[in-house]
C-alpha cells in the first residue's frame, strides 16, 4: 500500500512543479508524461536491473497500463489544481 502513496504522492508533487514553472500551452502534457514513464523506468529498472527475486509470471505491463494511468492522472489533476487555484488558467482562444 505504501509504494500506491509514494506513486501518488511524487506524481502530484510532479503536476504541482509543472504548473508551477512552465508557463507553455503543452505543460498538462508534461503534467502527466513525467509521472507515467517515471513509473515506467522504476519498473523496467526492477524487472532487468536487479537480481530476479523469484515468483511467476512477469506483471509489468499490467503495473505499468494501471499505475501508469493513475500516476498520469494525478499529475494531471494536480497541474489542474494549481492553475485554477493559483488563478492561471488560461482562456480559450
Amino acid at each position: 500500500m505504501h509504494i500506491w502513496w509514494i506513486l501518488i504522492a511524487a506524481s502530484a508533487l510532479v503536476g504541482i512543479l509543472t504548473a508551477i514553472y512552465v508557463k507553455k500551452s503543452w505543460a498538462i502534457y508534461l503534467a502527466g508524461a513525467v509521472p507515467w514513464f517515471g513509473l515506467l523506468a522504476a519498473i523496467l529498472y526492477t524487472e532487468y536491473v536487479r537480481p530476479y527475486q523469484g515468483g511467476g509470471a512477469s506483471m509489468w505491463p499490467i503495473a505499468q497500463l494501471f499505475g501508469g494511468f493513475v500516476a498520469a492522472g494525478t499529475g494531471i489533476l494536480a497541474f489542474l489544481g494549481v492553475n485554477k487555484f493559483t488563478g492561471k488558467a488560461k482562456k480559450s482562444e
